[in-house]
């Protein structure tokens, strides 16, 4: 998004392929603090600002998957562009458990849990798993968040607050089954069985990138596989990207 408004302040020619939701996984979260100037807000207030920047500087939005960039073409779900450059702000995707993919009630993002859950299941130890379990909780969800081992990975700031929020935390207490059951899940761990609504699975993240067959693209924020991934820095990265090809152009 910041450079697509960034070159459109240069006066260069911008198509923005978005294959679900302007903001990513931005959309999911509880809070949002690391914007400098920003007051703290949610992942959907924040991306009703991002939406509303890019309808400001005119940017044209596809809502379709990119599924390859070759030569000076990209190739989508639905059709085919050329392009001088192509600028891949593709993100990351889940490391998946496919054993415990039981129903569709089992999801890597938040947004996906199902709309009338009570009880969810939370797996993971990382940031991603906290805000999402303080959210849930926010909701008045009751929420059971089980990590594998006793090493929390997640800001202590978010690990206070899932406490205080009331999370159900089972450290060392890995999952080893799930279940469909009716339109539950059982979650058998190494203690018990737990009866929820779903399981949001956050065990990690990977780069996630199109097939590639050109030299003429630049991979910006969660797509590089760096290990510090944060929104402002992606911001940071996007506008440094779209002045540099601006001086190049």
């Amino acid at each position: 998004m910041a450079v697509s408004t960034m070159l459109k302040r240069y006066s260069i020619d911008v198509i923005l392929f978005e294959d679900r939701e302007i903001g990513g996984l931005l959309n999911n979260a509880w809070r949002v603090e690391n914007f400098p100037l920003l007051s703290p807000s949610s992942g959907e207030i924040l991306c009703k600002k991002l939406k509303d920047h890019l309808s400001s500087h005119n940017v044209d939005v596809f809502n379709e998957h990119v599924v390859s960039v070759r030569d000076n073409m990209v190739i989508t779900d639905r059709s085919e562009y050329s392009a001088d450059r192509v600028i891949l702000a593709t993100g990351t995707r889940p490391r998946r458990l496919h054993d415990f993919e039981v129903s569709s009630n089992v999801v890597y993002e938040f947004r996906d849990l199902p709309a009338d859950s009570k009880n969810i299941a939370v797996y993971g130890a990382g940031d991603m798993a906290f805000d999402s379990a303080i959210k849930a909780r926010s909701r008045s969800m009751g929420v059971l968040q089980f990590c594998r081992g006793k090493h929390v990975r997640a800001i202590p700031a978010l690990v206070s607050e899932a406490r205080s929020s009331g999370v159900d935390f089972h450290s060392a207490e890995p999952i080893y089954h799930v279940k469909s059951e009716n339109s539950k899940l059982v979650i058998e761990t190494s203690s018990a069985s737990y009866l929820v609504d779903g399981l949001l699975i956050c065990i990690g993240r990977d780069a996630r990138l199109p097939e590639l067959d050109n030299c003429r693209y630049e991979i910006i924020g969660d797509a590089r596989g760096e290990p510090f991934r944060q929104a402002s820095i992606a911001v940071g990265d996007g506008v440094r990207t779209a002045m540099k090809i601006a001086t190049e152009w």
